[in-house]
């Protein structure tokens, strides 16, 4: 009883407390610790641009030509139809010099911190897609053991658990990547599609609970999470797996659009 009047007493003062802790603790910007502009998403420098510009491509996201409508299908995607059905993403890595110090600083620069708010923003993306009749899921693009373990932690998989702590939709971690391949721009990869072709496999775990796993991906709606979609040969790949395992749909939730 105390306490309940304690609450109904100080609740007039709330506003003004908050108040005084932004004063003496103001927001900071994740990447460079100058002044947050107040929402989060970054200083006057790194600030965050929540969008894609432009018209895309209405399967894979890519910039078009000015002049085109948005949705149109690009040369790639009529020439050949990616596995996946669509691709939603966040941010522009190609034009957005802010988009790239997120995603640099999350995938190699050792902050593992900054998955949890850039996937509730993800998860915010997520929302805005259209509602469907079938079960979701997401299924992070997993990283190769050895890689997992240079970095110490897989970006992909710590952005879908924060999409799913935004989005109450479940992870299963259905994906493994099981041949090792050479990072894209290196001088040593092949194209990107051969780089991938059979780099991904059902997950080793699944063999001790394989009916679970294949309840949850059978009929259902997959959204594949990664940090940035570029030519869309790795979610092709993992949606090759997936729909072999009895996926509905496949969907790629990308924070970035290279």
């Amino acid at each position: 009883m105390i306490r309940v009047r304690l609450l109904h007493a100080i609740a007039p003062l709330l506003p003004l407390l908050r108040e005084a802790a932004a004063a003496l603790y103001p927001a900071l910007c994740a990447i460079c610790r100058a002044p947050d502009l107040g929402d989060g998403v970054g200083c006057a420098e790194h600030r965050l641009q929540l969008q894609l510009a432009g018209p895309r491509c209405g399967r894979c996201a890519l910039r078009l030509a000015a002049l085109l409508p948005d949705g149109t299908p690009c040369v790639n995607c009529r020439s050949e139809s990616p596995r996946f059905r669509r691709a939603a993403c966040l941010l522009d890595y190609g034009r957005d010099p802010a988009a790239r110090a997120w995603v640099l600083a999350l995938k190699h620069g050792g902050r593992r911190d900054l998955a949890a708010p850039l996937g509730v923003l993800l998860g915010a993306r997520l929302e805005l897609e259209p509602a469907s009749e079938l079960p979701r899921v997401l299924v992070p693009v997993p990283l190769h053991a050895t890689r997992s373990l240079e970095r110490g932690y897989d970006q992909a998989r710590l952005l879908a658990d924060a999409v799913a702590g935004a989005t109450g939709l479940a992870v299963v971690c259905a994906l493994a990547r099981v041949r090792a391949t050479p990072p894209q721009g290196s001088g040593l990869a092949p194209p990107r599609a051969a780089n991938v072709r059979g780099a991904f496999a059902p997950a080793r775990q699944m063999f001790l609970g394989r009916e679970r796993v294949l309840r949850k991906i059978r009929g259902a709606e997959v959204w594949l999470v990664d940090d940035v979609l570029t030519s869309g040969a790795t979610a092709n790949e993992c949606a090759r797996v997936l729909k072999r395992l009895g996926a509905a749909r496949v969907h790629v939730l990308a924070l970035a659009r290279a």
